[in-house]
């Protein structure tokens, strides 16, 4: 009988440096070549994996309580989703559309029509202050006009273009509805009930531990912007809407998802929107309160800029633990170019991007000089939210209070004194 030997398992040749620089320059070019090709679809990726980050938690909660296999929680939840998603669309989505689509016809007469006419007033108008006289004739108000409708008039195509892509396409979004609600389906159904990671890090050698931190913080950015952002955009959009719907203001409900979606941009977008409700109700011919347009314009303003500052200052500090820790300004540029990129949800997703992209190059850098990246955390430091303007004024006054009285006292401690 003769006895063989097994084999001895072969240890697998290691890459030269060189192998792998060209290795990883051809995965980034294919990666490129990937992303440039199939671009059409980046947009629904992002929100299928968004959608599937959301859905975790509720997946999660249910599992536990229900004690059903991690598949069957996730199908359940999924339909629940969708028939809820069904009910909202059949109560609300062609009332949405037609609103949406007067108010894009209101803004375009406006910037097309009206400013055109106010300019051509102005070029001719002087006014008179008292003893002041403004004369509005030396400027060239039709040139700001044409300069005004040359920056608005790509902005409004691009809406004018999506107003009427949901508006003549209803098979082609249900399609792309069941795309996402499919692969967000299947990610989250791949996942264990214990984490979403489908990148076993820790397997990886010597990095393994250090990315799977790094994705951590990543991850605490994105989970507090998707909590609180996406929250907000709920909140205010139903708060505006009834608001505006109690102020007798049109198309309210179209009017409320742009004050949803002025939460994804600080400062601008609250702005913008303000503008337009403005213009809304100023071209407004009557209104059921039987006040005139201004005064209807500055209730509808103030009390929306009231409601907004409470959620501000009460209820958005509760949602986030920690700041993402942004420049406006940065958010603003990475808006921009993600809406040039992927569209509107390239305009949603800009603060965590810009975020994570400062966490990812703080590291980078910290790798290049041989620093530890995590120390010390500056760019997840746990902060407390700024104060509102009225409780800095406030507290400024009581200083000032203060210092008052402590001289008043100290005087008359020293007049006191004088008198013995």
């Amino acid at each position: 009988m003769f006895m063989t030997r097994a084999p001895s398992p072969s240890k697998s040749p290691l890459w030269s440096p060189t192998t792998k620089l060209v290795v990883g320059l051809t995965l980034v070019a294919l990666a490129a070549g990937m992303l440039i090709v199939f671009r059409r679809y980046i947009a629904p990726l992002t929100v299928a994996l968004v959608l599937a980050y959301l859905l975790y938690p509720p997946c999660r909660w249910v599992h536990t309580h229900l004690r059903l296999s991690w598949r069957a929680t996730v199908g359940l939840v999924y339909l629940s989703f969708i028939a809820l998603l069904t009910l909202i669309m059949v109560l609300l989505g062609l009332a949405l559309v037609q609103q949406i689509q007067s108010l894009y016809q209101v803004l375009l007469r406006f910037f097309m029509q009206e400013v055109p006419r106010v300019a051509q007033n102005l070029s001719t108008s002087v006014y008179y202050l008292g003893p002041f006289r403004l004369d509005l004739t030396q400027y060239d108000w039709n040139a700001l006009s044409q300069e005004l409708l040359s920056s608005v008039q790509p902005l409004l195509g691009q809406v004018g273009v999506a107003v009427s892509v949901v508006a003549t396409r209803t098979l082609a979004l249900l399609g792309w509805l069941a795309f996402i609600l499919l692969i967000s389906y299947f990610l989250l159904a791949e996942s264990s009930q214990g984490s979403m990671s489908w990148i076993p890090l820790n397997l990886l050698p010597h990095y393994g531990q250090e990315l799977q931190r790094l994705m951590e913080e990543l991850g605490r950015i994105w989970h507090t912007f998707l909590r609180g952002q996406f929250t907000a955009f709920l909140v205010m959009s139903v708060l505006a809407s009834i608001v505006l719907t109690s102020l007798g203001v049109r198309y309210s409900l179209g009017l409320a998802l742009l004050v949803g979606a002025a939460r994804f941009l600080p400062y601008i977008g609250p702005m913008v929107v303000y503008i337009v409700i403005s213009l809304v109700v100023l071209l407004q011919p009557t209104n059921f309160w039987a006040l005139e347009p201004w005064k209807h314009a500055l209730i509808s303003i103030g009390v929306l800029v009231i409601i907004d500052q409470i959620y501000d200052n009460l209820v958005m500090p509760r949602f986030f633990g920690r700041v993402l820790g942004v420049h406006p300004a940065a958010v603003l540029l990475a808006a921009i170019m993600l809406t040039q990129l992927i569209g509107i949800i390239g305009f949603m997703l800009a603060a965590p991007v810009v975020a994570s992209g400062k966490v990812i190059l703080r590291y980078v850098v910290f790798k290049m000089f041989d620093l530890d990246p995590w120390q010390p955390p500056e760019a997840l430091v746990e902060t407390q939210p700024p104060q509102p303007w009225w409780r800095r004024t406030w507290e400024r006054v009581k200083a000032q209070a203060e210092g008052w009285r402590r001289e008043l006292s100290s005087s008359a401690r020293g007049k006191e004194g004088g008198d013995l």
